[in-house]
């Protein structure tokens, strides 16, 4: 008796591990993905570089130096862009297999309005090259195919509900950085602020030695302060340029040579150590009321940088600049220290 249920249980202990390696070994193979629906490229830090291009003639190139994106070998790439990008390029997913009969039309239209991405490691090496198609009719999803694969897919971003064809497909405005100033502060070498309407608030600042600067009237017209300057407060200003970013580009605004020829509120250029140099005007062009007093102020600029990008800029993001000669001086009214 003890040796016929001995021999059952045996029996059963070696069932059931027969039976759970089987069972794992089938969870294993339905696991694994085929070369053509494997799109995502997980560790996005591997990526060197990205090509997009339409069947309209549309080319985007980003290219990873030094860590940092760049777009079309020429502009820094804006960093939320980028973000969007390498998230949807590290997950995104198969969601479901099209029917038979919805094959033929996808690849139709792939052909006729595809996206084609090709993606490459930071030696060059190609990783992935897929076409990206339309969305489904609940746009939930969007249709993908592998370069050389004959199957489309129905794809989707976990935990994102909606089409990712759109993150692909920006404009030349929407890819670049809106960053104006970037600067450290130790590395700027001079700051010219001029008002040309409010003369005697202009002034120059410039790097001395280290950690030494300078502060004078930018018009020899206009008094030299005589009183000590306020500590701290020229290294204080020079940490407002670490990023200073505009609302939007305004490449296309027709208002945009009409403004430029006005006389602008203020000239701001900043040259660096390198001797690199940027300058940038600003016109008002917003004007809201304080919730406080009720007086009105300019709460919106358009810019013009370097003579060659037009934008929208916030006062509340830029106001910082707007200081006045005295600002930087002892035995100055508060109220006289700020130009918003």
């Amino acid at each position: 008796m003890n040796r016929t249920l001995l021999l059952v249980l045996l029996f059963l202990v070696l069932g059931g591990t027969a039976w759970y390696a089987l069972s794992n070994k089938k969870k294993q193979t339905n696991s694994h993905v085929s070369w053509d629906m494997d799109f995502a490229v997980k560790n996005t830090d591997e990526i060197g570089k990205i090509f997009i291009a339409d069947r309209k003639g549309n080319t985007s190139t980003f290219e990873q130096k030094n860590k940092l994106w760049y777009y079309n070998d020429k502009y820094p790439a804006s960093p939320s862009a980028m973000g969007i990008l390498l998230e949807t390029i590290s997950k995104v997913n198969v969601l479901n297999i099209p029917p038979n009969s919805a094959v033929p039309l996808m690849i139709k239209e792939l052909a006729a309005d595809g996206i084609k991405v090709e993606i490459y490691d930071l030696a060059g090496k190609a990783l992935k090259t897929y076409y990206v198609g339309g969305v489904t009719i609940d746009e939930r999803g969007t249709v993908l195919m592998m370069d050389g694969a004959e199957q489309p897919y129905v794809v989707h971003l976990p935990g994102f509900v909606g089409q990712i064809r759109m993150r692909f497909q920006l404009s030349e405005d929407e890819w670049r950085d809106k960053a104006v100033f970037n600067e450290k502060p130790e590395e700027i070498q001079s700051v010219f602020v001029e008002y040309p309407q409010r003369k005697n608030e202009s002034f120059r600042l410039e790097k001395t030695g280290s950690a030494l600067y300078d502060v004078q009237p930018f018009f020899n017209t206009t008094t030299k302060m005589t009183t000590p300057r306020r500590k701290g407060v020229v290294e204080a200003y020079l940490v407002q340029f670490d990023r200073l970013v505009a609302e939007a580009f305004e490449t296309q605004n027709p208002l945009r040579d009409s403004v430029k020829a006005l006389v602008p509120f203020a000239i701001v250029t900043v040259k660096k150590t390198d001797g690199a140099e940027k300058k940038v005007r600003f016109w008002p062009v917003e004007i809201e009321n304080r919730r406080d007093d009720g007086r009105p102020f300019v709460s919106r600029y358009f810019i013009d940088v370097d003579n060659k990008d037009f934008m929208l800029t916030q006062d509340r993001v830029f106001g910082v600049l707007f200081r006045g000669y005295e600002f930087f001086y002892e035995g100055i009214p508060e109220k006289k220290r700020l130009r918003n």
